[in-house]
């Protein structure tokens, strides 16, 4: 009676789905403070993403949230520049922090190198 009691009771916990994937949370602010809302996802969001939007070198904005889909994107536009990240365990997207791509950071380098150069000259 008891194997078949315990039995019962591992094939109950085996069969109950498991917890929800959590990720932060948040719509267009301008700090990663402001975005440590803590949302439990829906069974069928598998990933965690952020968001973030430059514009003009001074405005950036920053989202947060869940996703069946998340696909990591990066896209230059005339006046500014959007990263999408994604991550897929609890709380993976904490990090507001820009990444830089390698296109970017050469593109950095090789500025600051003419920079260098401009400066030594003059």
């Amino acid at each position: 009676m008891k194997a078949v009691l315990f039995a019962l009771l591992a094939t109950s916990l085996a069969l109950q789905p498991g917890a929800a994937l959590q990720c932060y949370s948040c719509t267009a602010q301008v700090s990663n403070n402001d975005c440590l809302n803590v949302q439990n996802c829906s069974q069928d969001q598998n990933s965690c993403w952020t968001s973030r939007v430059r514009a003009i070198g001074l405005v950036k904005v920053i989202s947060k949230g869940c996703s069946s889909n998340c696909m990591d994107d990066s896209e230059n536009y005339y006046l500014g520049k959007k990263n999408v990240t994604c991550c897929y365990t609890d709380l993976c997207n904490v990090s507001g922090a820009h990444t830089l791509q390698p296109a970017t950071a050469l593109g950095l380098l090789t500025a600051l190198g003419s920079l260098l150069l401009w400066g030594c000259r003059h």
